[in-house]
């Protein structure tokens, strides 16, 4: 399973709080360590049980650090060189800036994909009853040129969605007219209307165009 920016936190706040344990069992370690040097008292076996568990733990989290990032186009270090907390999280850190940039590509990309289809949409649109409806003739012009600059630019660029937003709403205005009630057609008819005008907002709420689906 591909390694996911929720995945990868757990991962850094289990290592966090795993090197929190730690730190409180060197604090311990060192009392035994001068224990062991003053009077030759070994270390207690809960105390050397509870160290074994934390370097268990670290060896889990580990692995499953390293099993996640094969998801991933990263060069890992070896794992024997990741040795401590502290090396696992400078990994982790890692992994979660390339996972978070990797999902804003993949958002952008679906944003842009999904602007295109809506301005693609209104480019079909048809007058049940006048062709060449000058008010949609204006409305598709502009979604041409919106969709033109979209392509002109690189595939890494966000999308503007208030741009995009008219659009949607005279497509979704067509599509559900007859099913709104009155404060969602009058919602709906004034968006299209501020941005097309009321010609355009009127044909649409009255089932005049055609070509969404």
């Amino acid at each position: 399973m591909p390694l996911t920016t929720e995945h990868a936190r757990q991962l850094i706040a289990r290592n966090a709080e795993l090197a929190r344990r730690m730190g409180d069992l060197a604090i311990e370690a060192a009392n035994a360590a001068t224990a062991l040097a003053s009077r030759g008292a070994p270390a207690s076996e809960p105390f050397v049980q509870e160290l074994a568990e934390a370097g268990r733990l670290f060896a889990v989290l580990r692995a499953e650090a390293f099993a996640a990032a094969s998801s991933l186009s990263l060069p890992l270090p070896a794992l024997e060189t990741v040795d401590s907390t502290s090396r696992l999280d400078t990994m982790l850190a890692a992994l979660l800036a390339s996972v978070e940039a990797a999902e804003r590509r993949a958002a952008i990309a679906a944003a842009r994909a999904a602007a295109v289809e809506v301005l693609e949409c209104v480019s079909r649109l048809t007058h049940r009853e006048t062709p060449e409806f000058e008010p949609l003739r204006a409305c598709q012009e502009t979604a041409r040129k919106l969709r033109m600059a979209i392509a002109e630019t690189a595939e890494t660029t966000e999308i503007d969605a208030e741009a995009i937003a008219p659009f949607a709403a005279l497509l979704e205005f067509i599509d559900s007219h007859h099913r709104l009630d009155d404060e969602e057609w009058g919602a709906l008819q004034e968006a299209v209307s501020d941005a097309f005008g009321l010609p355009l907002a009127t044909a649409a709420g009255r089932g005049r165009l055609a070509g969404v689906s």
